[in-house]
């Protein structure tokens, strides 16, 4: 049997990082300034070639892609993943 590769998103979601809430929760995990129109039309701009797609596929790839940058950020010491209490 071929085995296939987690997607970043889920391997967050197992860390306790990311419930998979928003794609603005995502992108803020990952560092995006979220206020700042400029960095995510650079960040949803790399995915272009997406665009003419099934909606489904763009949102996946950039939930991906932020997904991988928050991955870095936690192994680099920059983020913690810890729970908080409300």
């Amino acid at each position: 049997m071929e085995k296939t590769k987690t997607r970043p998103s889920v391997t967050l979601r197992r860390l306790g990082g990311w419930a998979g809430g928003s794609i603005g929760q995502a992108e803020s995990l990952a560092g995006i300034n979220v206020q700042s129109e400029a960095e995510r039309k650079a960040l949803w701009d790399r995915f272009k070639h997406l665009f003419s797609g099934d909606s489904q596929t763009l949102i996946d790839a950039v939930v991906d892609h932020c997904a991988v940058i928050t991955l870095k950020r936690v192994r680099r010491g920059e983020l913690s993943l810890l729970p908080t209490r409300i």
